[in-house]
């Protein structure tokens, strides 16, 4: 089973790739019409997944469940979004924005978890330390 760091940092890496060969496309043809796609592959994708999992490998604490849920929600989230705001931005319809919304929805959820994992974090280390 690959370890949850891992899966983090190769989803980053993929979304960094695309969000930067997108921005060479748009460039290249002096078209910036998805750069909102660009810019939440970029912050989404790229930064967001590469900081989960920073904290997941350096972690005192087992990620555990709530901890794969967070980032699977993660990793279904912002492609959903970042395409479905894609497909919004070239003339897309209701489907297009159907897509943003629940991208936008799992995104934000996988925040939330990723706030509560942080604070279950804080607890166990502040009673596993007696603090």
């Amino acid at each position: 089973m690959m370890r949850i760091w891992h899966f983090c940092f190769i989803i980053a890496a993929a979304a960094a790739l695309v969000g930067m060969s997108l921005g060479i496309f748009m460039g290249a043809n002096e078209d910036f019409t998805l750069a909102p796609v660009h810019a939440h592959l970029n912050l989404l994708g790229w930064i967001s997944m590469f900081l989960y999992g920073l904290y997941y490998r350096g972690g005192q604490h087992a990620p555990g469940r709530l901890a794969r849920l967070q980032v699977g929600i993660a990793a279904l989230g912002f492609p959903g979004m970042t395409g479905g705001l894609a497909i919004l931005l070239t003339g897309g319809g209701s489907v297009a924005y159907a897509l943003v919304m629940a991208g936008s929805i799992l995104t934000i959820s996988s925040m939330l978890l990723f706030m509560a994992v942080l604070l279950r974090d804080a607890y166990r280390t502040r009673h596993a330390t007696g603090a």
